[in-house]
């Protein structure tokens, strides 16, 4: 028998049989994904991108509407195992047909990723869009994923959130951030959390993370900003508005912020400078038309003062706050009656209780004897005691409002209230001080009117 003859022939057939599965298995990716499950596949990936952009854009709704389109036409690839025979003997050619295979089972696992990134940027908008039942339903369709995809936790954080649980949003928000740093909602949330709760150097933390996140957004930048000032940190935040204004220099409220801290680092005249510059880009922003008229009555020109708030008052005439600094710049011009009439307005417009406080501040404290009404101002004054938490400064007006009205018994036991409550809420000292001088005025049965200042 030849045996060099068969063994020539099995060889041949060998390669002729390696050859037919090189051409006929499903290892490579047209084999594995027909043309007709490509087409699906990029039609998903339109959709994916497309809720991505909405999602990006804060459009709540489209994020909806494309996020159900999204799941409509996804297409579920099945996991493959190894497919190509035990008779293929070219170590390439298995090799090859491998990483085919391994190609493949990457985009699967691609695909379902993305698949519940889907649903938590679906259930986010559904949140937003206060459908809470819905957005729920949605993450139930993938929950089993919570522990491995940070979306999750971070989705269920960002509903609990919205929905005002801020104990229950917070671990899962912190869960999320765990799994994953660089995702931007948990820690975007959990500084607004922060926020809300009145904790602003937590906030900070957080906002810092959250800006490193998204460096080109400007509108991190100013929160950071806005932070720093809460902070009292007037210095880094001027630096910050400054940086704020290189790469936006059409930015008002950036001018009229970094003002703002300029006047408490004593740049008086670079203040000014700033609330032009922000007039100029909007003449009609009252924010800074208050602080630049509070300027100019720090600095004594009245008449400018005034300018401004009537200006102001002319584009919103509702703005109590422009009412109250004109009330108070009527005052010190000496024009009490005018003065009085703004109050009246305040009262019509506002039942807030810096609103009412004001008033009542103004009706207890005004030098004419005409205008100061004592006992009115107590009548206004009382029932925001309650609902300011028996704030140290409202606790000072009504103190001034029972001087006003000879009742010096209640006037000191309030205002030592005052002063030992705002000792609590940490008050400017200069706050304190004038505190402790209407107190001993009270004391020798005097009361207070504001040309005493």
């Amino acid at each position: 028998m030849d045996f060099k003859r068969i063994y020539n022939g099995a060889g041949a057939l060998l390669l002729a049989v390696c050859f037919c599965l090189g051409i006929n298995s499903p290892v490579s990716a047209n084999g594995f994904v027909t043309p007709q499950v490509q087409q699906q596949l990029d039609k998903n990936d339109a959709l994916y991108s497309s809720l991505q952009d909405a999602y990006t854009q804060r459009k709540w709704r489209q994020v909806s509407i494309t996020f159900d389109e999204y799941t409509k036409a996804f297409v579920t690839l099945d996991l493959k195992a190894k497919q190509y025979s035990s008779l293929i003997v070219d170590v390439e050619e298995k090799r090859r047909k491998k990483r085919e295979l391994d190609r493949y089972n990457s985009l699967r696992k691609q695909k379902q990723k993305e698949y519940v990134t889907a649903h938590g940027l679906g259930a986010i908008a559904y949140a937003h869009r206060k459908k809470f039942v819905a957005a729920n339903d949605v993450l139930r369709e993938v929950q089993e994923y919570g522990d491995e995809q940070a979306i999750i936790p971070a989705a269920r954080g960002v509903i609990a959130y919205l929905m005002k649980d801020y104990n229950a949003a917070e671990p899962l928000l912190k869960t999320a951030h765990t799994l994953d740093s660089n995702l931007f909602e948990p820690v975007y949330y959990l500084y607004k959390i922060a926020f809300n709760k009145g904790e602003y150097g937590t906030a900070f933390f957080w906002m810092e993370k959250t800006a490193a996140l998204k460096p080109e957004r400007l509108d991190l930048i100013m929160a950071q900003a806005q932070l720093l000032q809460k902070l009292g940190q007037s210095s880094a935040a001027e630096l910050m508005y400054t940086q704020l204004i290189k790469l936006d220099s059409s930015n008002a409220v950036a001018y009229n912020n970094r003002g703002y801290c300029r006047i408490a680092l004593g740049k008086l005249d670079a203040a000014f400078s700033d609330f032009n510059s922000a007039l100029a880009i909007n003449d009609a922003y009252s924010e800074a038309l208050l602080n630049r008229a509070a300027l100019w009555r720090a600095t004594g020109n009245l008449a400018a003062a005034l300018k401004d708030l009537n200006s102001g008052l002319k584009s919103t005439p509702s703005d109590t706050r422009l009412l109250v600094s004109r009330m108070q710049t009527q005052q010190d011009m000496g024009n009490y009656v005018l003065a009085k009439e703004d109050m009246e307005q305040i009262l019509l417009l506002s039942n807030s209780i810096s609103a009412v406080n004001e008033a009542g501040w103004f009706l207890a404290t005004c030098p004419s004897d005409t205008v100061r009404d004592g006992k009115r101002a107590v009548e206004l004054l009382l029932p925001i005691v309650k609902r300011s938490k028996r704030h140290p400064r409202v606790l000072d007006s009504l103190a001034a409002a029972y001087a006003a009205s000879n009742e010096f018994d209640k006037a000191v036991a309030t205002q030592q209230e005052a002063l030992t409550r705002g000792i609590e809420y940490r008050l400017p000292n200069y706050q304190l001080t004038n505190y402790e001088k209407r107190l001993a005025l009270y004391a020798e049965s005097r009361s207070f009117k504001t040309s005493m200042d």
